[in-house]
C-alpha cells in the first residue's frame, strides 16, 4: 500500500496552455500523448476545444480573449477578461500543482505562463511559426526555456533561453506509411485550409473543374471544406463527375495523408511540420491576413528547399494550372518529396521530452 501511494506521489504533473485553433492545439496533444506515456498527469487549460474533448484530458476554459490590434470599445473588455483570466489560472495552478506548466503560444497561453512565473513555477513557452507572435514574444520575458520550430527563428528570442526542438506532430501521423508518388493513375490530391476550412481555396477550386476534365481518370480528390461550404463542394465533384471524398472536418487527418501524392493547403506552422515529417509536396497558399504575413514566411521555407510551390491568394486562378502540371509530372512530385532530406529538422518530440524532464 505504501509502495502504491509513493507512486502515486512520485507521478509528476503537467499543465499545457493552448489557444483555440488546431496550429495552436494539435501540437499540445502531440507533447500531452508523449508525456502520458511516460507516466505524466497531463492537463490542459485554454478556450473550449472539440479536439481536447475528443482526446479526454482534464480541461480548464481560461475567459481571455484575443487582444484588440485598434483601440475599441472592446479593449476594455479585452483588459478586465485578461486579468480576470490571470486570477483563473492561479487558482487553477493552487489547485492541481503542476510541477512545469507548457504553453504553445495564442492569446491564452500567456495567463498561464505570467501565473507560473508569479507562483514560481518552471514553464516553457514553444513558437510554432517562423515569426513570434505577440502572446510569444510576452511571454517569453516569463518563461525559463523557448523552444522554436525552425533554427531560423532563434534570433527573436534571448539565445540563453531559447533551443530549436521543432514542432511536434502526433504520432498517429508519424506512424503512416506514404506511397512515394509515381505515375500510377489516380493520383490523389488532398485539399484543405484548416481547422475552419478556407472558403476562397474551396471556391476557386470547385469553379475551375473544368480545367481537370480531361484527368477525371488520372485525378482523385480528397477535400475538407468546413462547414460551410460542405455541401456546395460536394455537389459540385458529384455533378461533375469527378471521383471525390469530401469531408466538413477530420479528425484522423492521417487517413487522408497515407493516400495523397500531393497536398494543397494553408502554411499555418502545424501544417508545415506534419508534411514536412511526411515528405509531403505541396502547394502552399499561406492565409493572406496572418499576423506579420507569417504563414508566407512559413511557406517560403519549404519553397526555398524545393519541397513546395508558393501561391499567394490574390494569384489563386494559378491553381488549377499548378495542379495539372504535377499530375501530369509524377517525377516532379518524387524530386519535391526528395527535397525534404536538404531540411534539417530534429525529433521535435523526444527534444521537448529532453528538455521537460531536465531541471528548467
Amino acid at each position: 500500500m505504501n509502495e502504491m501511494m509513493s507512486r502515486v506521489q512520485l507521478k509528476k504533473k503537467i499543465l499545457i496552455a493552448v489557444s483555440s485553433t488546431g496550429g495552436h492545439i494539435y501540437p499540445g496533444v502531440a507533447l500531452a500523448e508523449a508525456l502520458k506515456k511516460k507516466g505524466w498527469d497531463v492537463f490542459f487549460v485554454g478556450k473550449k476545444s472539440e479536439i481536447i474533448s475528443r482526446e479526454g484530458y482534464r480541461f480548464y476554459s481560461l475567459s481571455v480573449v484575443g487582444y484588440p490590434r485598434v483601440l475599441s470599445v472592446f479593449s476594455s473588455v479585452f483588459f478586465v477578461k485578461f486579468f480576470y483570466s490571470i486570477i483563473q489560472s492561479i487558482k487553477i495552478l493552487l489547485k492541481e500543482k503542476p510541477d512545469i506548466v507548457i504553453g504553445f503560444g495564442g492569446y491564452v497561453s500567456f495567463p498561464a505562463i505570467f501565473s507560473a512565473w508569479l507562483m514560481n513555477i518552471p514553464s516553457i513557452i514553444h513558437e510554432q511559426n517562423f515569426i513570434p507572435g505577440l502572446a510569444n514574444k510576452l511571454s517569453a520575458k516569463f518563461a525559463n526555456k523557448i523552444c522554436v520550430s525552425f533554427e531560423a527563428s532563434k534570433k527573436y528570442f534571448p539565445s540563453k533561453k531559447v533551443v530549436f526542438t521543432g514542432n511536434p506532430v502526433r504520432q498517429e501521423i508519424l506512424n503512416i506509411s506514404r506511397p512515394l508518388p509515381t505515375s500510377r493513375f489516380p493520383i490523389t490530391v488532398l485539399i484543405f485550409g484548416g481547422s475552419q476550412g478556407a472558403h476562397n481555396i474551396n471556391i476557386n477550386l470547385i469553379s475551375s473543374l473544368a480545367h481537370f476534365s480531361p484527368l477525371k481518370e488520372k485525378l482523385r480528390f480528397i477535400h475538407i471544406t468546413g462547414e460551410k461550404d460542405f455541401e456546395v463542394v460536394k455537389n459540385v465533384y458529384k455533378n461533375n463527375g469527378f471521383m471525390a471524398e469530401v469531408q466538413k472536418y477530420l479528425y484522423n487527418i492521417e487517413t487522408a495523408y497515407q493516400k495523397a501524392s500531393l497536398v494543397v493547403c494553408r502554411a499555418g506552422a502545424t501544417t508545415i511540420a506534419e508534411i514536412i515529417a511526411l515528405k509531403m509536396p505541396a502547394i502552399l497558399i499561406p492565409y493572406p491576413y496572418s499576423t506579420e504575413d507569417h504563414q508566407k514566411v512559413n511557406a517560403k521555407y519549404l519553397v526555398d528547399n524545393g519541397c513546395a510551390i508558393l501561391i499567394e491568394e490574390k494569384e489563386i486562378k494559378k491553381l488549377p494550372e499548378e495542379i495539372i502540371k504535377l499530375v501530369d509530372n509524377p517525377g516532379t512530385l518524387a524530386k519535391m518529396s526528395e527535397s525534404y532530406q536538404k531540411i534539417s529538422y530534429s525529433d521535435p518530440l523526444k527534444t521537448f521530452l529532453d528538455l521537460i524532464e531536465k531541471p528548467v
